[in-house]
């Protein structure tokens, strides 16, 4: 049954890889930076290739009203630049996420935020007319994702859906590896969720050994940092089966869009990824 679960959803995804442009206007929405140009804009609808899609234009303020206490404002910036497209695939294909010109935010990063603001089975884009570092970036992405499906997503769960972004991007800087810190973040969060843990004091041991298992030295402001995060993602209505199957979608998206010259690099990378959503998925169980 896995097994056919899983040709199912890679089956899909290959199936959308294929659709004409046109075919994804009624379930796609594209959002513009409000501060890009005509020409920008006009070139950032060009990428996207989302004819007849709604457009929706992100202001300034909405970044910051997302990000305000959470991201500093070096990285929130002064204007709206980041652009997206957000696409309602079918139910089980999970979220997959491409990045272009987007420099401090890994797709990664971005998936497993937006499974904690309840994101499902979607396609999501980033762009810029230049490379910029993508935090803003998520305002759009959950605008984008609302409009097209028709849900709603609280407030409360976005900003911690956003502080999530920010403190996985800040701990794999100061770690010196992204993926790891992705990895740290999923699996607590899949131990959090799944065992329904609310309490710093129960939290933090969980911490502690998944930073172990991952060989991450933390120091006490990396982990109390984490437990804050935690504490907060445990108060969402979040399931863990569900947050799992969502990426699962991405994991299938990485294993089949790497072009074959690029594994000998990324392949450890990978490996990490692929023990988190694991953990995820014990988790739910």
């Amino acid at each position: 049954m896995r097994q056919f679960h899983a040709f199912a959803v890679l089956a899909a995804v290959a199936l959308l890889a294929f659709q004409p442009a046109r075919a994804f206007a009624q379930n796609s929405v594209v959002t513009l930076g409000g501060n890009l140009s005509a020409a920008q804009r006009q070139t950032m609808r060009q990428t996207f290739n989302r004819p007849g899609a709604r457009t929706i234009i992100i202001r300034h303020q909405d970044e910051e009203r997302l990000l305000a206490g959470i991201a500093p404002q070096s990285e929130i910036g002064a204007r709206s630049i980041s652009s997206s497209a957000v696409t309602i695939n079918p139910a089980g294909t999970g979220i997959q996420v491409r990045t272009h010109h987007i420099t401090w935010v890994t797709p990664l990063m971005y998936a497993n935020a937006l499974a904690t603001a309840g994101v499902k089975d979607a396609l999501v884009e980033v762009d810029a007319p230049f490379p910029v570092s993508g935090t803003a970036a998520l305002a759009g992405i959950l605008t984008a994702y609302q409009t097209a499906s028709g849900s709603r997503i609280g407030l409360g769960q976005q900003q911690t859906a956003a502080r999530e972004l920010v403190v996985t991007g800040n701990l794999g800087d100061q770690i010196g590896n992204k993926a790891k810190a992705s990895a740290l973040i999923m699996n607590v969060k899949g131990r959090v969720i799944g065992g329904h843990l609310t309490s710093a004091a129960a939290i933090r041991p969980v911490v502690v050994a998944e930073a172990h298992r991952l060989s991450i030295t933390l120091n006490r402001t990396q982990i109390d940092g984490i437990i804050h995060l935690m504490v907060a993602i445990s108060r969402l209505p979040l399931n863990p089966a569900t947050v799992a199957a969502q990426l699962r979608g991405w994991r299938n998206q990485a294993a089949g869009v790497l072009p074959l010259g690029v594994w000998p690099q990324i392949l450890r990378w990978l490996r990490v990824i692929w023990d988190a959503v694991r953990s995820l998925v014990r988790g739910a169980i």
